[in-house]
């Protein structure tokens, strides 16, 4: 198990001050010029991946160990609500779905989609399928910005809430 590596820092190249960033790929075509400033990209961990690696990009070794990315139980509530992780909301539902379907690693991983519908509200039984599933909005953090997960994008939530409103 792991957070996205995206979130970090300094995944991607690019330039906060122009809030330009890109892969390694566009940063070679630009010769590590930023296209805003005119001025060096500071360079990423792709980018030194990209350097070092003896495949192509997502190709495994076959003695590579599986792995599966996951979002905290706290933030996807959070994100389901729209509200930060801090809240009394995000609080209340997390010890709901824990009273209710177990610890959390059973909750994003194994409980069925079934059973997270009767359990919670359908944003957050969405937002565990998402995850689960890596469908996702995911922004690289780059020089000294943090990367973004995104669960939904502007007015997703509002629209699930509508359509199980309907039923």
């Amino acid at each position: 198990m792991e957070f996205f590596p995206e979130e970090g820092k300094y995944h991607y190249d690019g330039h906060r001050l122009c809030k330009f960033s890109c892969a390694p790929e566009e940063t070679k075509k630009l010769n590590k010029i930023c296209p805003k400033c005119h001025k060096p990209m500071t360079v990423g961990v792709m980018n030194r991946v990209a350097e070092l690696a003896d495949r192509p990009a997502g190709g495994k070794p076959e003695i590579a160990v599986p792995f599966k990315s996951m979002v905290p139980l706290y933030e996807i509530i959070a994100e389901s609500f729209g509200v930060g992780t801090a809240s009394k909301k995000v609080s209340g539902g997390y010890k709901n779905m824990i009273e209710k379907l177990g610890n959390e690693f059973a909750i994003l991983f194994e409980v069925s989609e079934a059973e997270l519908k009767k359990a919670t509200l359908p944003e957050i039984a969405e937002g565990i399928m998402r995850v689960r599933e890596g469908r996702l909005h995911i922004e690289p953090g780059f020089d000294g910005e943090y990367g973004k997960v995104k669960i939904f994008e502007e007015g997703e939530r509002k629209e699930i809430s509508k359509q199980t409103a309907l039923f």
